[in-house]
């Protein structure tokens, strides 16, 4: 494996230096935006779409060119909902971080050669990770982590046994499972949390706004946190020129969460039409998931109260999509898979073409997830998530018809012909 790395360490860097120029000819051409497939051709230079056209273009001198064959291009994907640093297996949550962090490498891989060129963290995996990434230390998708996910005692983010005593109490640090998440009580707590996130280098806070199905003391109907800890969340996020995402489900929690300042609900499958109706108001986008939702959805190591808590949720997801619908609420493309779920992220693909068009849940995975990214001013990476001139090159050239059958993106083997992360080229089956 270690061998394996190196030799695509070596290729990425070898393309780094001698491709910086790149002609893809003869594709067709999904922009992220429109429902349709323009023939082209186009021209990357320095990691940036110098020009995109239907006409012939020259190639530059000792530009690397690429013979499309009429395969579809696309803009590179975007999960907005990933869990880097939380895909060990359930019955290794107490290992060690440097564990924990080779899991993280082997996700960050997979992710990459399948298409996505972007992650939002959701939350659990530090700023370091992203910033080894950027360095070329570690093969994977750009990273915008949020760090430790911020939760009151007895939340969704407490993930301490019962026989545990509170860390704080104990004179401890209040961080948990070796920095995933961080256990915050009151204003200045929360404060506290979320301005050490952002030293670490965050891009935007996750917070948990509501109970959870994989944890196992906190119903689902519960509110978390109060209204001055998520405002001082916002607040603190707001002075660094961000935003605050919150796990939630329930109406009762996303009206609270709205209401006092967070623009990104994660989750929200038992939202009715009136909180729905709000959260537009608000101009706060909803990301759900379909896999983790659907039917035989369950993770590994899931208990009995787990299951019971999940198909309680799951039954609000087709009302939820139809409330999205209705109200035009901005939404991306979300997997949260955990405990080595990311396998399956091409899988989302399909579940999502049961209720939007295949150009419709490439868009969410394109274009509206990087609006979505765009929200944090801490973004320092441009502009990427279209095929567009002046944008960043983050492409995918891929076999078959995805406007037509999406579900050939399950297959990263067969339906990825080529990744270009920031116009260097990291997978190549041509």
């Amino acid at each position: 494996m270690l061998h394996k790395f190196l030799l695509l360490t070596l290729f990425a860097l070898t393309t780094n230096i001698n491709a910086q120029t790149v002609l893809i000819n003869d594709v067709r051409i999904f922009n992220g935006v429109d429902a349709k497939l323009i023939k082209g051709n186009v021209l990357v230079k320095d990691g940036i779409i110098q020009k995109i056209s239907t006409k012939t273009i020259a190639a530059p001198d000792g530009a690397l060119v690429i013979a499309g064959e009429n395969r579809v291009l696309s803009p590179g994907f975007i999960d907005l909902h990933a869990h880097l640093s939380m895909q060990y297996p359930i019955s290794q949550e107490r290992y060690n971080p440097l564990v924990k962090g080779a899991y993280a490498g082997e996700a960050a891989r997979f992710y990459l050669d399948s298409g996505f060129t972007t992650l939002r963290g959701a939350g659990g995996t530090h700023p370091d990770f992203a910033k080894a990434i950027e360095a070329g230390t570690i093969y994977g998708p750009r990273l915008y982590a949020s760090g430790a996910i911020v939760s009151q005692t007895s939340g969704h983010g407490d993930w301490r046994l019962p026989h545990e005593l509170h860390p704080t109490l104990e004179g401890k640090s209040p961080y948990l499972h070796g920095g995933e998440g961080i256990i915050a009580d009151g204003v200045d707590q929360t404060l506290m949390a979320v301005r050490e996130n952002l030293k670490s280098g965050a891009t935007q806070i996750k917070i948990m706004g509501g109970g959870g199905v994989m944890s196992t003391y906190d119903p689902i109907h519960t509110l978390q946190p109060s209204p001055s800890e998520i405002r001082a969340a916002v607040q603190a996020a707001s002075d660094w020129g961000t935003y605050v995402l919150a796990h939630s489900y329930t109406s009762e929690a996303i009206t609270r969460l709205v209401e006092n300042g967070v623009k990104d609900i994660e989750h929200g499958l038992l939202i009715d039409d009136k909180t729905a109706k709000l959260v537009k108001k608000y101009n706060a986008v909803i990301n759900t998931q379909l896999v983790i939702f659907s039917p035989g959805g369950e993770t590994e190591g899931m208990s009995e109260v787990n299951k019971k808590k999940l198909i309680m949720v799951s039954k609000g997801l087709v009302n939820l999509i139809r409330l999205i619908k209705k109200y035009d609420i901005l939404t991306g493309f979300s997997t949260d898979m955990i405990f080595g779920g990311y396998t399956d992220i091409g899988k989302e693909f399909t579940a999502r073409a049961k209720y939007w068009t295949p150009a419709e849940v490439l868009k969410q995975a394109t274009s509206n997830a990087a609006r979505i990214i765009r929200m944090s001013k801490l973004n320092r990476h441009g502009h990427f998530g279209e095929v567009r001139e002046g944008w960043v090159a983050d492409l995918v050239l891929i076999n078959g018809e995805p406007l037509v059958d999406i579900s050939i993106l399950e297959d990263k083997e067969t339906a990825i012909a080529l990744v270009m992360k920031k116009g260097v080229i990291v997978k190549n089956r041509l």
